[in-house]
């Protein structure tokens, strides 16, 4: 599993959202104008997320180039999750979850990851006997 760090949702010079309103911390992120800002944010992030792990231990974090291209591509803002699985050398794109009613039905991506860590584990399995 990777996570990609696209552009920054609630930058405080472009969307000054106060979260201070809902107990939590003021967002002091302003927009990155260079791919060094991005990534800077993206660590800061992955020491926040329990996910990463601060060590990108569970989820590499990828950063998108400031062109957006990955953004522009697959429609990621604010947030989308993906399923890309390699079959035979090439990748391909499996799930693509979307928000409905603001949240995301974790299910099928959980059912998705568990059949995609088993046939990975089954395609290294046959790796190995041949």
């Amino acid at each position: 599993m990777r996570l990609v760090y696209i552009a920054e949702a609630h930058a405080s010079d472009v969307w000054p959202i106060n979260s201070t309103r809902c107990g939590g911390p003021a967002n002091s992120v302003t927009t990155p104008t260079t791919l060094a800002e991005r990534c800077a944010i993206a660590r800061t992030m992955s020491a926040a997320v329990p996910l990463a792990n601060g060590a990108d231990a569970l989820a590499p974090i990828l950063v998108d180039g400031m062109d957006d291209e990955f953004l522009e591509a697959y429609a990621a803002w604010p947030i989308r999750l993906y399923g890309v699985a390699r079959h035979g050398g090439a990748l391909r794109l499996e799930l693509i979850a979307q928000p409905k009613g603001a949240m995301f039905a974790l299910e099928a991506c959980r059912d998705w990851l568990l059949a995609a860590a088993a046939d990975a584990a089954a395609a290294a399995d046959a790796d190995t006997a041949s």
